[in-house]
């Protein structure tokens, strides 16, 4: 798929321009300046064209400390990479000395560049501001603003005719994904983007022993064994009431449990070390509550001395609302374990989205009287499945009041045990009165 990188110093508005042309809020967008540190990546559709759009961090000419050094060399890989490459300048002020050291990089590049001239509210200033702007260079240029979507569709068409004047393909729009979306998520610290780049098998994303080094949610789309998978890396998830509100770590949270909401199946990362902590049980409630299929990793394995048919015990003791979900143990520094990992995604995504047969429902229901007496109160007339990802079933019912939490559960572990276990996703069940 053809590759477009938006470039520029920082607070020029390249998450707002990233987050227009993709259609959703995917990069935090604050006046706080270096919010964005890892390149995210978004698919943009445009008519019967689509293309990968990268938003990258600002690039400092003097980049003094390691993190500010390792999100510039990512950014300067990018446009390495890029077939065509979006250089934002801020229409409301002149060109800055870091305007110009970024286009000094971009023209030794040698890549095919449109200048995006952003934040054009008001046209009195853009104007005054034009002569020094045109000094960069670059004739090829679109008046934007897109906070206000002004000019946005005119610099969509100018990017699909450029590309095609260049002979780059551009894909057709995906109609059906029959892959799965992976969120990996847990706790500050337990190795998130480790892991993540350990599956990628390259250095895709920030990683550092400081808690909030990942902000924005990366995804990935790779191929493994013949098989595809989008991977998502995720912000740190502390206790809500330790993050303050409107902070860059507020915005981090819910893009993390957005990222969540959208996946197939979630992988949730325990450190080996510190054990289950009660923020571990809050998040995979949180999955599960959203109906998300669910792998549980213990990472960090290597940092322990103890079996883990034992420490799988122990999870499932703290934990034993996901009985149903697989336990793995990895150590993403080492790249250990990766194969069970997606084995347990594999599971977990068929299970997400079986059909069962409707002939093994109606057996289950001439069964009930026997497997489930203290139903004697709740007459059971049909059962039927209507909805995968995740499974839900309807039970037919004399009265839809009086069905109580327990049965629910016994008839959950029924349908488990009866019908399929339904490895590693949470199943629904609904009450209707009959007529």
């Amino acid at each position: 798929m053809a590759k477009v990188v938006i470039a520029g110093k920082t607070n020029v508005g390249k998450s707002t321009l990233f987050n227009r042309l993709i259609g959703k809020r995917k990069a935090i967008t604050e006046k706080e300046e270096g919010v964005t540190r890892d390149t995210l990546k978004g698919v943009v559709v445009y008519g019967d064209a689509a293309f990968d759009l990268f938003d990258t961090c600002g690039v400092y000419e003097k980049a003094d400390d390691e993190m500010l050094q390792s999100m510039k060399q990512r950014a300067l890989k990018a446009f390495e990479e890029a077939d065509l490459i979006l250089f934002v300048v801020n229409a409301r002020e002149g060109i800055t000395s870091e305007d110009e050291y970024v286009a000094q990089v971009l023209r030794k590049l040698g890549k095919k560049v449109i200048l995006v001239i952003n934040k054009a509210e008001n046209p009195k200033i853009v104007e005054e501001n034009l002569p020094d702007i045109f000094r960069l260079g670059f004739d090829d240029y679109v008046i934007v603003s897109a906070q206000h979507n002004l000019n946005v569709d005119q610099l969509l068409e100018k990017i699909v005719n450029t590309l095609k004047e260049m002979n780059v393909p551009l894909d057709q729009p995906e109609k059906d994904r029959s892959y799965p979306s992976v969120a990996i998520v847990g706790k500050p610290n337990v190795g998130k983007s480790s892991l993540f780049n350990a599956i990628l098998n390259e250095d895709r994303v920030n990683v550092t022993p400081i808690p909030g080094t990942t902000r924005d949610p990366v995804d990935e789309l790779v191929e493994i064994d013949g098989k595809k998978y989008v991977f998502i890396d995720t912000a740190g998830l502390r206790r809500k009431s330790r993050i303050e509100e409107k902070s860059l770590e507020y915005f981090s949270v819910k893009r993390a449990i957005d990222a969540l909401e959208s996946a197939d199946v979630v992988v949730l990362l325990i450190d080996a070390v510190e054990g289950v902590s009660r923020q571990d049980k809050r998040i995979a409630g949180l999955v599960l509550d959203r109906g998300k299929a669910l792998v549980i990793d213990v990472n960090k394995f290597d940092l322990v001395d103890v079996k883990m048919s034992d420490y799988e015990r122990a999870v499932r003791a703290e934990m034993p609302f996901v009985d149903f979900c697989r336990i793995v143990f990895t150590s993403a520094v080492k790249k250990q374990g990766l194969k069970s990992l997606l084995s347990a995604i594999d599971e977990a995504y068929a299970s997400y989205c079986r059909k069962v047969e409707q002939s093994k429902l109606n057996k289950l229901l001439l069964q009930l009287p026997i497997l489930a007496p203290s139903l004697s109160d709740t007459r059971v007339y049909a059962i039927r499945q209507v909805k995968i990802k995740p499974p839900k079933f309807v039970f037919t019912v004399n009265k839809e009041e009086g069905v109580r939490l327990e049965t629910q559960r016994m008839l959950q572990r029924l349908i488990r045990e009866r019908i399929d276990p339904f490895t590693g996703s949470p199943i629904f069940l609904e009450f209707r009165p009959r007529g």
